[in-house]
């Protein structure tokens, strides 16, 4: 990132660009990296609608119980008002 931004200044210190062409550089550079982000977040979010949430919270919950049974009751308890939303279903 920041080696990006050294260059383009010593393009402009060695006068190979004007500070128009720099400003325009950067902005570009910025949006490049904005629609990086913007693309990994949409991403995300599409595998993340693909889980179903009535089979994965028993699988975790059982998957948390197994593993350490002092924390099964906080996790029964944090869990409990997703539970409640489905009506008891899980």
């Amino acid at each position: 990132m920041n080696r990006d931004r050294r260059t383009i200044l010593s393009l402009v210190a060695m006068g190979r660009i004007t500070a128009a062409e720099a400003e325009r550089l950067l902005a570009a550079w910025n949006d490049g990296r904005e629609t990086a982000w913007i693309f990994g977040l949409c991403l995300a979010l599409a595998v993340l609608a693909q889980l179903h949430l009535r089979e994965l919270l028993p699988i975790l919950m059982h998957f948390v119980s197994a593993r350490t049974p002092a924390m099964a009751s906080a996790v029964h308890q944090a869990l409990s008002p997703i539970k409640d939303l489905w009506g008891g279903l899980l």
